[in-house]
């Protein structure tokens, strides 16, 4: 009775033990990776374009959740991606990137921009000496690009009044005329940009020379801030206006699984059109590609999905595998035909020797005296000679040799046969002549 019950209890526990491990099991596998990613300032392009595709991929329900964080810009987003503290964030390509950083996608070009004050007569980048500009704050990259700007057009820290300063507070310091310019590094048509100019007497300054910007710095290509990118009339700028562009990455750590990367990659390039409905500049999504001219690598996760319809070998190199395949079967068929030929050539010549072999023998059963069959004892030999000869020459393979071999020992035992009764003859005959 103990024994059963003890028994039922043990049963019972059991039961509960795999409930609560399948229960678990259950969970594990339901459980969401949250990718937590560093987007800039909240007015910021990079922010508003990471949280539209944070609000359609979160809805996707890939198993993974994207949470979106605001950070004073690149440079603290480098930083805090390399002590772990982010799995994404995004980067100005022209930035000093950390070894644990690989590219995940390209989001969208950025370009130089200096706006000036009409009245402050500055015309050109060289102008700025002796003027004041605010400039981005130092945890931003746009700070190190303004300063490599000066540096290529000889323009020292102490020729400029250079002001770190917060977008809005250099927005307003130009519109009261307290500073005479500001520099960004943003997408063309940005917003607080458009603000600033409105329909006061603001100017855009080219930037030559991007092409000789990009010898100190490859991630910068010459480019251009489209007609009208900020006004329709009086038109902004008038003209397509020279400038540096850079673009504007989304990077991950090294760390994040490939197959997590993956999902993410394959998300934003399938829901682009509905993030695009949000925030345009998602149009402007595209692969990064691995060339000499990209600051990093590609993640594996996201080279994987890039790659995905990328035709393998055979594909690439169709036409010429077809004219190999082709003269493959040619060489094939030659070699067949003259293989073909050797063979009867072989069957020729060992046919020859067979029949001469056939005619030794029918003389051999016709002759009268044993010179003739002599002679046709050393014809034997003389072409056993030969068979040999070609054997060892390989005119004639071990087959043939064996299948001659056979023949001519017939022939030989019927021509020693033929001989030795030659020899009986004689005896017997002998003696009887000489008996008469």
């Amino acid at each position: 009775m103990l024994a059963n019950l003890r028994s039922r209890l043990l049963l019972v526990v059991l039961v509960w033990i795999a409930t609560l491990l399948a229960l678990l099991l259950w969970l594990g596998g339901r459980s969401e990776q949250v990718i937590m990613v560093g987007a800039g300032k909240a007015h910021s392009e990079s922010f508003q374009l990471m949280t539209a595709i944070a609000d359609v991929v979160n809805d996707m329900n890939r198993g993974f959740q994207l949470s979106v964080f605001e950070t004073g810009g690149t440079i603290e987003n480098m930083a805090l991606l390399e002590q772990g503290q982010f799995d994404m964030a995004t980067a100005q390509a022209d930035a000093v990137l950390p070894e644990e950083a690989l590219g995940v996608a390209v989001l969208y070009a950025d370009a130089y921009h200096l706006v000036v004050n009409g009245p402050a007569g500055i015309k050109q980048v060289s102008d700025l000496r002796g003027k004041s500009v605010g400039i981005p704050p130092v945890s931003s990259a746009q700070e190190t690009s303004f300063w490599l700007l000066m540096e290529h057009y000889g323009l020292g820290e102490d020729e400029i009044d250079a002001l770190p300063m917060a977008a809005s507070a250099a927005n307003f310091a130009l519109e009261q005329a307290q500073i005479d310019a500001v520099f960004r590094v943003r997408a063309p048509g940005n917003r607080p940009i458009r603000e600033l100019i409105g329909d006061q007497a603001m100017e855009l300054v080219p930037i030559h020379q991007a092409a000789a910007l990009s010898l100190n710095q490859p991630a910068l290509s010459a480019g251009f801030i489209p007609q009208g990118s900020y006004r329709g009339h009086p038109t902004l700028p008038a003209d397509d206006l020279p400038t540096a562009v850079v673009n504007r990455l989304l990077v991950s750590t090294k760390d994040l699984p490939a197959t997590l990367v993956y999902a993410f990659t394959r998300s934003i390039f399938e829901a682009r059109s509905e993030i695009a409905s949000r925030m345009p500049l998602a149009g402007f999504i595209e692969p990064l590609h691995d060339d000499a001219r990209s600051p990093l690598a590609t993640h594996p996760g996201a080279r994987q999905y890039y790659e995905r319809e990328k035709p393998g070998v055979l594909q690439e190199n169709a036409r010429l595998f077809s004219g190999l395949l082709y003269a493959l079967v040619i060489l094939f068929s030659a070699g067949l035909a003259l293989r073909s030929r050797w063979k009867n050539a072989h069957r020729v010549r060992m046919g020859e020797f067979n029949q001469r072999l056939l005619g030794i023998a029918h003389q051999a059963r016709a002759a009268k005296d044993e010179p003739q069959l002599h002679e046709l004892k050393n014809q034997l030999m003389a072409m056993l000679a030969e068979v040999v000869r070609g054997l060892d020459e390989e005119k004639i393979n071990q087959s043939e040799f064996e299948h001659f071999s056979f023949t001519w020992q017939a022939v030989d035992a019927l021509v020693r046969d033929q001989m030795l009764l030659s020899k009986n003859s004689h005896r017997v005959v002998g003696p009887a002549g000489g008996n008469g």
